[in-house]
């Protein structure tokens, strides 16, 4: 399993100390980056923070034990400029009218929805939520899912997310398994200029 947890600012460093923290998120320097998805849920954090195998950080919250699931990874992990990378970590509901076992079907068939109508996203990863914990975490009941996209510059992520508002519409027309009205996201970059391909690796 992996540990994906929010940590506020002030604690941001101490899971690094500890030499627990496999990768490091901090928001994007890009104001318009960030600005592409303005609504961040119940948090604020300062960063996110993964690491490996299931055991909670003493920092931070809410905490979320997760289980991978490799949509596709980077063909090539070395961009030019490593800050251009976007990172969008998105922390999902599933819909009222689907069960989690449906939740999770049309979840990994959006890896293919992603591949045909989102040609200039880098990498995809998805990952089931199977436990909440630590300070703050009844705000994130019901959070089904946490999706991580890159796109390998800032510009791809800002100018080329959809390949054309028609790729958009078909794109959104395969949404109805969430509950997009309590979907939120956080636009990052990985500190220190971590690979898309530098991922923790659960126990």
């Amino acid at each position: 399993m992996i540990r994906l947890t929010l940590v506020a600012a002030g604690e941001r460093d101490t899971p690094d100390r500890a030499g627990r923290a496999t990768i490091v998120d901090v928001p994007h320097p890009d104001d318009g980056a960030r600005a592409r998805f303005p609504r961040r849920g119940p948090f604020d954090p300062a960063a996110l923070v993964w690491t490996g195998g299931p055991t909670a950080t003493r920092v931070g919250g809410p905490s979320f034990v997760l289980e991978e699931h490799v949509g596709w990874l980077a063909p090539d992990a070395a961009p030019t400029d490593p800050l251009g990378v976007v990172k969008q970590v998105s922390f999902l509901h599933r819909s009222d009218s689907i069960d989690l076992d449906g939740f999770r079907t049309h979840y990994r068939h959006h890896v293919e929805v992603a591949r045909r109508h989102m040609p200039a996203l880098w990498q995809y990863v998805q990952y089931d939520v199977v436990g909440i914990d630590g300070p703050h975490a009844e705000p994130a009941a019901g959070i089904v899912a946490v999706s991580t996209l890159w796109f390998r510059t800032t510009s791809d992520f800002l100018d080329r997310y959809f390949a054309s508002p028609e790729d958009q519409a078909a794109f959104q027309a395969e949404e109805g398994f969430l509950d997009l009205t309590k979907a939120f996201s956080f636009v990052v970059t990985s500190h220190p200029s971590a690979p898309p391909t530098a991922r923790p690796v659960g126990s």
